[in-house]
């Protein structure tokens, strides 16, 4: 097996990565505090959080396929295919629970997958760079959704 190359941080990774953590951070800052938009608003921010958290959720698990469709003749593809899936199994029963139980479901979903990606990322089935950025992104999303299960008025 052939390890992807190592390359520098792509710039629109690292700036699209880092934007897509800006809806975790608004939406979890109004559910724990209330602002900006006053108390009334929680509800839908927190709807909004746990679809949002979903889709990213979900996203991540097509990362993993896209990455395993790039190489599926190898002895590996039912592992990198059949975990790639686990992802959106867990955000959709986030959805299903909700709440704040739904928020740490999307959190620890998050953790367990972050783990899977710097494990499979140590294979070479990814770029380093793309473990560490994963690693850096996901502990802000992760504090944003405790912060918000931890704080919200549930």
């Amino acid at each position: 097996m052939t390890p992807i190359r190592d390359t520098a941080l792509p710039r629109p990774a690292l700036l699209l990565g880092a934007a897509g953590v800006l809806p975790f951070a608004a939406l979890s800052a109004q559910i724990a505090t209330g602002l900006p938009l006053g108390p009334r608003m929680t509800g839908p921010a927190l709807y909004a959080l746990l679809i949002y958290g979903t889709v990213i959720l979900s996203f991540l698990g097509g990362i993993q396929w896209g990455l395993a469709v790039a190489s599926a003749d190898r002895s590996d593809a039912w592992r990198r295919f059949g975990f790639s899936i686990l992802p959106a199994c867990a955000a959709w029963s986030a959805l299903w629970i909700n709440g704040r139980n739904g928020l740490l479901i999307l959190a620890v979903g998050l953790i367990i997958w972050t783990a899977y990606e710097l494990w499979s990322t140590g294979l070479g089935e990814a770029p380093a760079w793309y473990g560490r950025l994963r690693l850096a992104l996901s502990a802000i999303v992760v504090g944003c959704l405790t912060a918000a299960a931890a704080y919200g008025p549930f």
